[in-house]
């Protein structure tokens, strides 16, 4: 199974050279095709243009100039323009749809008000049907999914989060499957995920957790950093809260305190 389209947000902040390296990165090794989408909160004032801003202009160059280095196909679309009302996640979901993998970083969750992208990349993991790359705020990844643990909790998540992510499987040099409480059949289904691995030439070792929901992502996030993990496969549930969908509690714990790169998938 092979991933040939990669979608990378793009904006103004400084954490935006540091996702196009993971993005390149991942684009050369995979031979796929390169979209960066340049995406900020729109203003509260009105906003005149004649010509596309100095920052936006840069990004294009320093996007274009990197793909082409390493000789990446790619495509640059700008989705800010004068007048515009659409929140980042919006104009991202709209581009997504046609991606086989989304780049993004961790949110500020202390962020608050219409202009923010506080919650951007819990919005993309609802909303479009493909897997997130979310990439902690702090920190460089010269390598991502060389040594990958994949928390397999059962379900559809699990069986998506497999399906999405078996392109790093494939590529990855080491693979730990951490079935989270797995129950009494706990080899019979470890068996069946290795066999179902095996069959796309992964190998992987097992082992099992048993911890309660408050306590999952902390544990699994520990683990991941005792093993020298660069990639945590996750998939996760959405749970309705007054009124509101959004992710359950070890999906929402990764995505405030994750220190390691989460591909999660929904």
């Amino acid at each position: 199974m092979s991933m040939k389209e990669i979608l990378v947000h793009l904006d103004d902040t400084d954490r935006c050279l540091t996702r196009l390296d993971v993005a390149i990165s991942l684009a050369l090794r995979h031979q796929a095709h390169l979209t960066g989408v340049y995406a900020t909160p729109p203003p509260y004032y009105a906003v005149h243009w004649v010509d596309p801003p100095p920052e936006v202009v840069e990004t294009e160059i320093r996007f274009k100039q990197m793909a082409a280095t390493v000789g990446i196909a790619n495509d640059w679309i700008c989705t800010d323009a004068p007048g515009l009302v659409a929140s980042v996640s919006e104009r991202l979901i709209a581009q997504a749809f046609f991606a086989d993998l989304v780049i993004v970083d961790q949110a500020d969750q202390r962020a608050s008000g219409s202009r923010t992208t506080f919650d951007l990349p819990e919005r993309l993991v609802l909303g479009i049907g493909r897997p997130v790359l979310v990439l902690p705020r702090f920190g460089e990844f010269k390598t991502v999914g060389q040594k990958i643990m994949f928390a397999w909790r059962g379900g559809k998540a699990s069986s998506r989060g497999l399906n999405d992510a078996i392109h790093f499987l494939e590529e990855a040099r080491e693979v730990n499957l951490l079935m989270v409480n797995p129950g009494e059949n706990f080899e019979t289904q470890a068996d069946k995920i290795c066999t179902y691995m095996s069959h796309h030439g992964v190998t992987a070792s097992v082992d099992r957790l048993s911890v309660e929901d408050v306590q999952a992502g902390d544990v699994l996030l520990n683990q991941a950093c005792d093993m020298g993990i660069d990639l945590v496969v996750l998939g996760v549930v959405a749970h309705r809260r007054l009124g509101k969908t959004g992710l359950g509690p070890v999906g929402k714990h990764f995505l405030e305190h994750m220190t390691i790169p989460v591909l999660m998938a929904r």
